[in-house]
C-alpha cells in the first residue's frame, strides 16, 4: 500500500527476520456475524503474536481495519461484500467538493448506534448523509451527527476478491 512503483509488478512472498512478531487477532468471537460490516478489532476474542511479514504493508500506527459484511452491498462494486478496508482514523472530517468520478470521492467508515457503514458521505449541519453506490439498490440514509454516528475515518485501501472462488 505504500510502494510507489511506476509499473505493475508481481510481488513475491515477504521475507521476515526470524523472531519478528506483532500483536494481531487470533480467534473470532462466537457472536461475530459476517453478514454485517464491523471494525476488525471488535471481531476477535483474543490477540496474540504473529509474524510481522503478514501485515507489513498495512499502516498499523495510523490505521484501523474494517470488514465489509457479506450482505453489505452499500458501495458495490467499488467495495465488495467480504472486503477488508484500511481506515485512516486521523481523517474524520467529511471532505466536500465536486468529484469528477466516483473513484475520486472519499469513502468513510461510519459507526452508527446499531451497525457500521462504509459509504460516501455528505454533511449538512447536524445531518450526515450516507450515500450508497448507484448499483447497490439502496437509498441515501440520513442520520443525526454526531449524536447517532461517529466517523471512524477515511478508507485508504481495500482488499477484496474480484472473482468467485472455484467450487463454491
Amino acid at each position: 500500500m505504500s510502494l510507489n512503483l511506476p509499473r505493475t509488478h508481481l510481488v513475491g512472498p515477504a521475507h521476515e527476520e526470524a523472531g519478528q512478531t506483532m500483536l494481531a487477532p487470533l480467534g473470532l468471537r462466537g457472536s461475530v456475524r459476517l453478514e454485517q460490516t464491523e471494525l476488525v478489532s471488535r471481531m476477535f476474542e483474543s490477540w496474540g503474536e504473529i509474524p510481522v511479514a503478514l501485515l507489513q504493508q498495512v499502516d498499523l500506527r495510523n490505521s484501523v481495519l474494517g470488514y465489509i459484511g457479506i450482505e453489505d452491498y452499500t458501495l458495490y462494486p467499488w467495495v465488495r461484500p467480504g472486503s477488508l478496508v484500511q481506515i485512516d482514523s486521523r481523517q474524520k472530517t467529511i471532505k466536500t467538493g465536486v468529484w469528477h468520478s466516483e473513484f475520486e470521492r472519499p469513502i468513510y467508515f461510519v459507526e452508527l448506534r446499531d451497525c457500521c457503514v462504509c459509504s460516501w458521505c455528505d454533511l449538512d449541519g447536524n445531518q450526515l448523509f450516507l450515500i450508497p453506490g448507484p448499483k447497490s439498490g439502496q437509498s441515501v440514509r440520513r442520520v443525526r451527527y454526531p449524536m447517532d454516528a461517529e466517523i471512524v475515518g477515511r478508507v485508504t485501501a481495500v482488499v477484496m476478491r474480484l472473482a468467485e472462488r472455484q467450487g463454491v
